[in-house]
């Protein structure tokens, strides 16, 4: 296997083991155990586990920007009102995080760590700079977009986590209960627009 290979399978095997056993349990030995890999491995594809655990939320954290950054343009569609472009985009996030338990629970874990605090917010932050410009031309300009879409996903993080941890139904009516938390706490700061 090349070392390429080995290392996406750490983070797979990563993603796994604290979707499971939590973020504490997330040793090496228990990494290589759930991948089969030997643990010395990961000592030679990651410069020490707070590395594998960092790249394994890098790469959570693309995959979501990818994901959210392809629906955004439908913030975009003035013939569309305002709220129905921010429910399509909703949908499509909330969508996306309800379809793999394993890694919504692993980012959800992980954002909420010390660890991440530490070693990913920064890179977090710039890596989503261009979700926050793309919503900086939507918002009034003394909106703090950061904050706003920090909210969001955080919103969205915490009900995803209750319908995997089958604390609340995934039915399509509680999706719309989430949505309206979120539309009702930020439709303040969107810009007036004409409606044509």
């Amino acid at each position: 296997m090349k070392k390429a290979e080995i290392r996406q399978k750490l983070i797979e095997g990563t993603i796994t083991v604290i979707a499971n056993e939590g973020l504490d349990k997330a040793s090496t030995k228990q990494i290589g155990l759930t991948t089969s890999v030997n643990e010395a491995y990961i000592y030679r594809c990651f410069k020490d586990k707070e590395d594998l655990l960092a790249k394994t939320f890098d790469s959570l954290d693309e995959e979501l920007l990818a994901k959210t950054m392809q629906f955004v343009e439908v913030m975009y569609m003035s013939e569309i009102e305002y709220e129905t472009r921010c429910r399509v985009y909703f949908f499509a996030v909330w969508k996306f995080l309800l379809s793999n338990r394993e890694k919504c629970l692993t980012y959800m874990r992980y954002f909420y760590s010390t660890y991440f605090i530490k070693y990913s917010a920064d890179i977090h932050k710039e890596r989503f700079a261009p979700l926050v410009s793309k919503f900086d031309d939507a918002l009034i300009e003394e909106a703090d977009t950061w904050l706003i879409l920090n909210h969001i996903l955080n919103v969205i993080l915490d009900f995803a986590i209750k319908v995997h941890n089958n604390q609340m139904p995934d039915k399509e009516i509680f999706a719309e209960h989430v949505f309206r938390v979120i539309y009702t706490s930020i439709k303040q700061y969107f810009k007036e627009r004409p409606t044509n």
